[in-house]
């Protein structure tokens, strides 16, 4: 099959955010570009972009890849956007969950989050995780059952309201 376009011409908008890119990597990693360091961090750039990676957070994130966990800049800053937790949900009303039931009642919602096209985040993510964690505290502790009732309030809930991103 003949493919249209050339996959390795980038254009101008692309090689500047790229370089905008590489330039805060370095700052941060305090290299020069003259270094072989510098060189590989480049070569990983292009690779990662040509490859199909397109977002700058997630560029940024894979150029340090190499680099130990405690390093990196952003293990130490609190993220934008939180993810929605079951363990911080279970813990608000007190009452203890233990480990094992902590981990069905996240893998509980990670399914409904992965079937329903949910984002872990916002509004929607956390309805979601506040109902399994009222449902199991009320005594539905089976997880499939969990997960039927959970499809179902996503079912019969008008998702509209509800924008991709809240």
């Amino acid at each position: 099959m003949y493919l249209a376009t050339n996959q390795t011409v980038l254009l101008p908008h692309e090689m500047n955010q790229i370089e905008q890119i590489f330039g805060e990597v370095l700052r941060e990693r305090g290299l020069t570009r003259q270094c072989k360091s510098a060189e590989a961090i480049a070569k990983r750039l292009m690779d990662l972009y040509l490859s199909g990676v397109r977002e700058s957070v997630a560029l940024r994130y894979l150029a340090y890849l190499d680099e130990p966990v405690a390093s990196r800049p952003w293990q130490n800053a609190r993220p934008l956007v939180e993810e929605v937790s079951m363990l911080h949900i279970s813990r608000e009303k007190g009452a203890q969950i233990s480990p094992d039931e902590l981990d069905m009642l996240q893998r509980t919602f990670d399914r409904v989050c992965i079937w329903c096209s949910i984002p872990r985040y916002g509004k929607r993510a956390d309805r979601l995780a506040r109902h399994i964690t009222d449902q199991f505290r009320k005594g539905l502790s089976d997880e499939a059952a969990l997960f039927e009732n959970a499809m179902w309030l996503e079912k019969n809930t008008d998702a509209a309201r509800y924008r991709p991103d809240a």
